[in-house]
């Protein structure tokens, strides 16, 4: 089974759509409840929701440098992309202070719930980039690169280095874009030139 450059985004963003919720959730009810087993839950979870929106973001970021998107798609991918790294920061923030702390704060929570609307919006972003604008689908002419290397037991090295690069293009591509003023293009009206 051979996996292509992007197709590793959408294999693992369903990690952290199905864990925040559920860290949130424990971690509100085990408060409102004062359960410690919700709240024990609610810690664990968090930390499994942390890694999955950093795995989810990486592969978002090299998925982004295979894509072909242009005009109003390419500002809703970077608004997607740049709000998925504030949910990732806020996530990865929340692990760490909760491995910290056996009981959620208020600030906690509000952060969660936060980071589960502004996730809730992003993947809204993905699917219509996705389902309306075909980015990322091949019949549609969504894919950047029809001769990405795909992982397999023949070509694993290859795939390794390439991913780097396009996490690597990723990278420069988010600080350059939101350096110039490209947070959420899509939202706020401002489109990038190249677009």
């Amino acid at each position: 089974m051979a996996i292509r450059l992007e197709q590793m985004h959408p294999a693992v963003v369903h990690f952290p759509i199905a864990t925040l919720p559920l860290a949130v959730g424990a971690d509100l009810l085990g408060s409102l409840t004062d359960n410690p087993s919700l709240r024990s839950f609610g810690r664990g979870a968090i930390a499994v929701a942390a890694a999955g929106t950093v795995a989810a973001a990486v592969t978002g970021l090299i998925a982004g440098e295979e894509v072909n998107v242009e005009g109003p798609a390419r500002d809703k991918l970077m608004t997607h992309r740049n709000l998925n790294a504030v949910v990732t920061l806020a996530a990865t923030c929340m692990a760490f202070w909760r491995a910290n702390n056996d009981r959620p704060g208020a600030g906690y929570l509000a952060t969660g719930v936060a980071a589960l609307g502004t996730l809730a919006y992003t993947a809204y972003l993905g699917g219509q980039l996705v389902y309306e604008t075909g980015v990322g689908v091949g019949p549609a002419g969504g894919v950047y690169r029809e001769d990405a290397p795909t992982f397999g037991p023949q070509s694993p090295g290859r795939f390794i280095e390439a991913a780097a690069e396009d996490l690597q293009a990723g990278l420069g591509h988010l600080i350059d874009e939101v350096g110039e003023g490209y947070l959420v293009p899509s939202i706020a009206g401002k489109q990038n030139p190249t677009s």
